[in-house]
């Protein structure tokens, strides 16, 4: 894998707290900014991966909204949920 050389325009006083952290962790310049990068792009994928399963709870909560509109009144959803779950899982001797 080869490696980039890519320029940058940073303010000078960044330039300065990035030299020395650099310095105190016994990394160059340039091996700072790409380990800056590496973490803030896991930062990203992460957050991205969260935002996915907080949409998707949502969806599952809208969805089980729209379900229970179509329960008659005073169904308890939970219990018909368990009440499945119960059914449709085999007892625990024959699995």
């Amino acid at each position: 894998m080869g490696v980039y050389k890519v320029n940058v325009s940073l303010s000078p006083d960044l330039v300065e707290e990035i030299d020395a952290a650099a310095d105190e962790l016994g990394l160059s310049r340039s091996g700072f900014i790409a380990e800056a990068s590496a973490r803030y792009l896991a930062d990203v994928h992460n957050l991205s991966a969260e935002e996915r399963r907080a949409k998707d709870i949502e969806r599952g909560v809208a969805s089980l909204a729209r379900i229970g509109r179509r329960l008659p009144p005073g169904t308890d959803l939970l219990a018909r949920l368990r009440e499945d779950r119960e059914r449709d899982t085999p007892p625990a001797s024959s699995r």
